[in-house]
């Protein structure tokens, strides 16, 4: 009892210091400060770093160990940023327009809004994916992403609340097909970011050359709603200034059995992803263990 008081306690504490910083965070020398104390941190205590050397191993079998150890280094840099931006951008939303300069495809979610027959937003955790989905709702867009909110009750509720304060909806991830699904096809932009590992019931194929396995979720998703799966991504260019890429719909199997389909279409949306992330590597999420 005495154990499970502390450790309430300590998670309670990590929420309160986190939101301590994002009424710190502003774009400038505080938020240089907050990616310095991340950054900082996280050179000290490396995090996962076995895991993300091991990871770029696979993924570039070719790739000498110095740019692997480079390539981590620049990922611990890119999320230190990316949290320092995602705290800043919480406490005055609407100036995230301003952080992203350059968009390429506008066009294409503005008609898919107008058609109002909904959509799936493809993305991966590449760039600064909660700061994309900020912009998304900022700019309109009727933004409601699958996610799966961290096992700390208190951490969960606060992200939630963050989420909630620059205009995201969120379905907790396992619990959401049917809900889901119904908001794609009443007009809703529905975020997936199914570059994760899954267990022996997804689609098992390669994954930037390494098999593995792929939720068939976001394919049933996209069969069942019956509408365009359109990929969209943001990289970060420099602190505060981001290029957001939309791209056309995924061209979608439609022949052959259900279980054909699935599996093919899972494979073209792992394709789409590639793509995001061989284009700006360090901004991927390494850390996970995609390939078990």
């Amino acid at each position: 009892m005495e154990g499970q008081a502390k450790d309430s306690t300590r998670m309670k504490g990590k929420a309160a210091i986190l939101d301590l910083m994002r009424k710190f965070s502003r774009r400038g020398w505080r938020a240089n400060c907050i990616a310095g104390l991340f950054s900082g941190a996280m050179k000290c205590i490396r995090p996962r770093k076995d895991v993300a050397l091991e990871n770029l191993r696979l993924a570039f079998p070719g790739s000498t160990g110095e740019w692997r150890s480079e390539t981590v280094k620049k990922c611990y840099k890119h999320l230190s940023w990316m949290a320092a931006e995602y705290l800043s951008v919480v406490s005055a939303p609407e100036q995230v327009l301003s952080w992203v300069d350059e968009v390429e495809g506008k066009e294409i979610l503005d008609d898919a809004k107008r058609s109002g027959t909904g959509t799936i937003i493809l993305t991966g955790h590449i760039g600064n994916w909660e700061l994309l989905a900020a912009w998304l709702a900022q700019s309109g867009y009727p933004l409601t992403a699958v996610v799966r909110n961290p096992d700390d009750p208190n951490l969960a509720g606060l992200i939630e609340e963050y989420r909630a304060r620059v205009g995201m909806g969120t379905f907790e991830k396992h619990f959401v097909m049917k809900d889901a699904i119904r908001f794609a096809k009443n007009g809703g932009f529905l975020g997936l970011l199914p570059d994760q590992a899954w267990n022996a019931s997804g689609v098992h194929s390669p994954f930037l050359g390494r098999m593995c396995y792929t939720a068939k979720g976001p394919a049933a998703m996209a069969e069942m709603a019956g509408v365009p799966v359109i990929p969209v991504v943001s990289y970060r260019t420099a602190p505060f200034r981001h290029k957001v890429i939309i791209s056309p719909p995924v061209v979608m199997a439609v022949g052959g059995s259900r279980e054909e389909r699935l599996y093919e279409n899972t494979i073209r949306m792992n394709r789409t992803i590639e793509k995001m992330i061989l284009r700006c590597p360090e901004q991927w999420l390494w850390f996970h263990r995609r390939w078990k």
